[in-house]
C-alpha cells in the first residue's frame, strides 16, 4: 500500500491535514506582511477583502493549471531561430499563453515571493513556507513535464491546500489591532 492510497483511505484526515498545511502558510504570510507594514493595520478589512479577491482568482486559476497543465512536449522541440520565436516559446514553457489567470498567479506569485523575501518571518516559518512551495512546485513540475495526470483526489487535495493558504491569508489581515501610539494621540 502506498502513501496516496492510505490518504484516499483516510480522506477526512488528509483534507483537514492539507487545509491545516495551506491554513498555517497563509496565516504565516499575513502575520509576516502586518509585521513588516503595521500601517496595514489600520486598513485591515479593505487589504484583507483585496488580498482575498487576488487569491480566490490565484487559487481557481492554480487549480485548474494543476487539473489540466499544459504539457511541454520535448518531441517537437525545435531551437528557434528569431526572437520572436524564442519569446513564444517562453511563454509556452512558463504557460503564459492561459489568459487573465495566468496574469493574476503571476502577480500574486510574485508578490508572494516579495514578502517572502522582505517580511518578518522567523526561521523556522520560513522554512517551513520554502518547504511547502518547493513541494507544489514539483507536483506542478511534473505535471507540465511528464505524463502524470492528477485524480480527482490530488485536484480536491490542492483545492483544499489553496482553499486554506487563501482562508489564512484572509482571516490574519482581517484583524484590526489599535497601535499603542493611537491611543497617546
Amino acid at each position: 500500500m502506498d502513501i496516496l492510497q492510505l490518504a484516499e483511505e483516510n480522506f477526512l484526515i488528509t483534507f483537514a491535514i492539507v487545509f491545516g498545511v495551506g491554513l498555517l502558510q497563509g496565516a504565516i504570510l499575513a502575520r509576516g506582511i502586518r509585521q513588516k507594514f503595521p500601517k496595514l493595520k489600520k486598513y485591515a478589512k479593505c487589504v484583507s477583502i483585496i488580498l482575498l479577491i487576488l487569491f480566490v482568482i490565484n487559487a481557481a486559476g492554480n487549480i485548474t493549471k494543476f487539473a489540466e497543465p499544459s504539457k511541454v512536449e520535448m518531441n517537437d522541440f525545435v531551437v528557434p531561430e528569431t526572437p520572436e520565436g524564442i519569446f513564444n516559446l517562453l511563454i509556452d514553457f512558463l504557460g503564459l499563453n492561459a489568459g487573465f489567470l495566468a496574469i493574476v498567479g503571476i502577480f500574486v506569485t510574485v508578490t508572494l515571493i516579495l514578502i517572502f523575501r522582505f517580511a518578518h518571518i522567523n526561521s523556522v516559518s520560513r522554512y517551513f513556507i520554502f518547504t511547502i512551495s518547493i513541494i507544489v512546485l514539483i507536483v506542478a513540475m511534473l505535471g507540465k513535464f511528464t505524463d502524470y495526470v492528477p485524480t480527482a483526489f490530488q485536484i480536491i487535495l490542492y483545492a483544499f491546500y489553496q482553499f486554506g493558504l487563501t482562508i489564512g491569508m484572509f482571516v490574519v489581515m482581517r484583524r484590526k489591532e489599535s497601535d499603542p501610539l493611537d491611543e497617546i494621540q
